[in-house]
């Protein structure tokens, strides 16, 4: 039905025609009316032929119970009667054509899958081999009609004996029937004028379609050991991808159908909060001066589970089709403007948080407004903010805090919770003319990967963490999903330069406010998780930035910005309390804007992810984390080395691709995935990810099996069929090469011809001979024109 209801679904009039199940209508009316006789006349009714026939069946249904024939009335007759049908139902009582293999499951319907499955192939390829030959018989005698046709018809000529026929007018086919015994009318007309009736058969009853339908043959199956990967996703080395089995991913694969991603997080408390004009004056003085320029930015959960899809824990990098890539320390300094260098954000959670409270922010927060060490959003912002008169610096210093930890809680450090933000962060602040020694970005940037990582697992529905950043980094990287800044939302001051297109102030703000306070434009808004995820399957390099922070982008921003870019491709443990997540620029130099090497294998340490504050578990990060922090401060000594300069695009013969196409998961949309039904705009959307992958596997077996083939052919074989063999392989190679996928053969790109060699000796030689031809056909040519002359 929800076929048949969906329009250009291609199952409406005259492609198809519905109709009810005779069947399943009889046995309703049985249940309604609870009547034998009534669903007997019901069933003779319905199979009438002729009108005649089928008001004297609605008379008698009326006759029994007059309800049921209103009830019938109620209901178009073309649905259910025969002989109002237009003869697209061939007299079948049930449309429902699985009925007709209903026999192939018996005595299986309990068994496991996999025999479940085995005895319907073997079943149905019986049912297909009997029918197949039985039909091959038919047509071999000459049979014109199936065999129930046949004896049909000689029934109809056997009861047709006893009818008298009268015509009027053979020409417009206008004859008289009196019916003796049965009613074959048609019968008796065709054997009284000598017609033959086969012209009046439906062509659907011929043995020729009886043929055709059992004509398709089953192939058996081979062993295992000979089946072709056609569509494995991979990895096909799973020592660096292990936690697959777990992943996101592999639920998607089997066909589960997650929905998007749940995002927590407070931006929409952020642009509530009024700040007082001395507290502003303050920050602004700090790293977090860019952090006060953001506002409200309505978050993609598409675009953000897309992406959590392709972040892989072990990695601690987005796997795309054509490498890896993820949100560095430079993508934290340049979108958020927040330092690099310093000391980790960690410290103690031994409690104590209601005297903390009244210490440093100089209020006392109710029961209601703080429980364990989460304090509600709320109370800060009706206590803080758009205070007309700070007296003292203590008090100044109080109000700072307080919007510092707002800050926390709805953009830098959000949790799960929606409306809290953990006094954990509290004591960093004691001193605020040191909460610039703090490395605030690594910190920010450790949240987002924990979050990142626990968002992948299957039976995760949520994410939290600073998910802003991680949509700018996306905006700034990825094509896919991004928006146009049409216009700035602001009045531009006069005089004022802006030179990175909205109200960016040079040499105040970070990149990351150039998405803000303007109008954006989405040229594939809405495009939903299944459009995204098929278009990241088919994802390929051009689409991707790697140096979005070019020197002519640069130089606008906030200096803080490239402060730390020292520290940009450090191989350390990024530290937020409870949360160690390690950062590998190793794994993506191409940001950097150096060729991408096979990276070393470095460890996230599952250990490390099993460490939370579940519980308000009380205790010091300080000594819990003792290792990590020092390496953490010994950071400068394990950096990436520039490499060889990266420029364009790298090449698909390159090593890294080989062992990274072995290693990674290279498709996520499943095979089962057909239609999105997410928004009413894109009801229609196929993605074709999967259909990519099978090109190219088919592609690859076919110019393998053909090159094989070609290698070994004899000597003897037509220059026909050799010709055919070589237009497979080079159409394979094409499609192959024409992809980029190149190098699943090790194709290598043809080198131009070398220019030929010459002997130069041998030319000059050549040459003064030539030279002496010609001037000795000159000479004899002037002899005869002077011969001539005295002639």
């Amino acid at each position: 039905m929800t076929a048949m209801s969906k329009v250009g679904g291609g199952w409406t009039e005259p492609q198809a025609f519905h109709r009810f199940c005779t069947r399943h209508q009889a046995s309703n009316i049985n249940t309604k009316f609870k009547s034998n006789e009534l669903k007997l006349a019901f069933l003779s009714t319905a199979c009438a032929a002729q009108r005649k026939r089928f008001n004297k069946g609605m008379q008698k249904i009326g006759s029994i119970n007059r309800s049921a024939k209103v009830l019938l009335e109620s209901i178009p007759l073309s649905k259910w009667s025969l002989c109002h049908d237009g003869g697209h139902r061939y007299g079948i009582k049930t449309t429902n054509n699985s009925e007709c293999f209903n026999g192939v499951l018996k005595r299986v319907r309990f068994l496991s899958i996999t025999a479940l499955v085995k005895a319907t192939f073997f079943r149905i390829n019986s049912y297909f081999v009997k029918h197949r030959e039985d039909a091959n018989k038919r047509l071999l005698e000459g049979c014109m009609w199936s065999e129930k046709v046949t004896e049909k018809l000689a029934e109809n000529v056997k009861r047709a004996a006893h009818h008298k026929v009268t015509c009027y007018d053979a020409r417009r086919g206008l004859y008289e029937v009196v019916t003796g015994r049965g009613n074959r009318l048609g019968s008796e007309v065709c054997r009284a004028n000598s017609i033959s009736s086969d012209q009046y058969v439906d062509p659907f009853y011929s043995s020729g379609e009886y043929h055709g339908s059992y004509r398709s043959s089953f192939h058996q199956v081979s062993d295992e050991s000979y089946w072709m990967p056609w569509m494995d996703p991979g990895p096909d080395d799973g020592k660096i991808l292990y936690l697959q089995s777990t992943h996101r991913s592999q639920a998607i694969w089997k066909g589960e159908e997650l929905k998007p991603l749940t995002l927590r997080g407070h931006m929409k408390a952020f642009k509530a909060f009024k700040v007082p004009e001395a507290v502003l004056t303050y920050v602004n003085n700090t790293q977090f001066r860019g952090i006060t320029r953001f506002c409200y930015v309505p978050l993609d959960a598409d675009l953000i589970t897309a992406l959590v899809e392709r972040w892989r824990q072990e990695t601690h990098t987005f796997h795309l089709p054509f490498g890896e890539a993820t949100v560095t320390l430079q993508d934290v300094a340049m979108l958020f403007g927040l330092r690099i260098s310093g000391r980790p954000v960690t410290g103690s959670s031994e409690g104590g948080w209601l005297n903390l409270c009244v210490r440093l922010l100089g209020a006392t927060p109710s029961i209601k407004a703080i429980k364990g060490s989460k304090l509600k959003l709320t109370w800060l912002h009706d206590n803080f903010q758009n205070v007309a008169n700070i007296n003292s610096q203590y008090q100044l210093h109080c109000h700072v805090r307080a919007y510092l930890l707002y800050l926390f809680g709805a953009l830098l450090f959000p949790d799960k919770s929606g409306s809290t933000v953990s006094l954990i962060y509290l004591p960093l602040l004691e001193n605020l003319d040191q909460i610039d020694d703090i490395s605030w970005g690594s910190g920010v940037l450790a949240c987002l990967y924990r979050n990142l990582c626990k968002a992948s697992k299957v039976d995760c529905f949520e994410i939290a963490g600073p998910l802003l950043l991680l949509q700018l980094w996306s905006w700034e990287r990825v094509s896919i999903g991004r928006p146009d800044i049409v216009r700035s939302r602001v009045p531009r001051q006069a005089g004022v330069a802006y030179p990175l297109g909205s109200h960016v102030l040079t040499g105040l703000d970070p990149l990351g406010c150039k998405w803000l306070r303007v109008q954006r434009g989405f040229k594939d808004h809405r495009l939903g998780l299944v459009v995204i995820r098929d278009l990241l399957d088919k994802m390929v390099e051009l689409q991707f930035v790697w140096q979005p922070y070019t020197p002519s982008v640069v130089q606008h921003l906030s200096p803080i910005c490239v402060q730390d870019q020292a520290e940009w491709t450090v191989i350390a443990p990024l530290i937020c309390f409870e949360m160690v997540e390690w950062h590998f620029p190793n794994r993506c130099t191409r940001q950097f804007g150096w060729q991408q090497m096979i990276p070393e294998m470095g460890s996230t340490c599952t250990r490390l992810h099993g460490i939370s504050r579940k519980g308000d578990w009380s205790g010091n990060y300080e000594t819990i984390h003792q290792e990590s922090i020092a390496k953490w401060e010994n950071r400068m000594s394990n950096i990436v080395e520039s490499g060889l300069p990266f420029c364009g695009l790298m090449s698909f013969k390159d090593e890294y691709f080989e062992w990274y196409n072995a290693i990674t998961r290279r498709i996520i949309t499943p095979l089962s995935q057909t239609v999105n039904d997410d928004y009413e705009d894109h009801h229609y959307y196929y993605p074709t990810a999967a259909d990519f992958q099978i090109l190219t596997q088919t592609s690859m077996v076919t110019y393998n099996t053909t090159e094989q083939m070609i290698s070994n052919m004899p000597d003897d074989i037509p220059l026909a069929q050799y010709a055919m063999i070589e237009k497979m392989r080079n159409m394979s190679l094409n499609s192959l090469v024409n992809t980029g996928q190149g190098h699943l053969i090790n194709y290598q790109e043809p080198r131009p011809p070398s220019p030929p060699r010459y002997d130069f000796r041998h030319l000059a030689h050549r040459q003064q001979v030539m030279t002496q031809e010609s001037e000795e056909a000159e000479s004899s040519q002037r002899t005869r024109k002077k011969g001539k002359k005295r002639n």
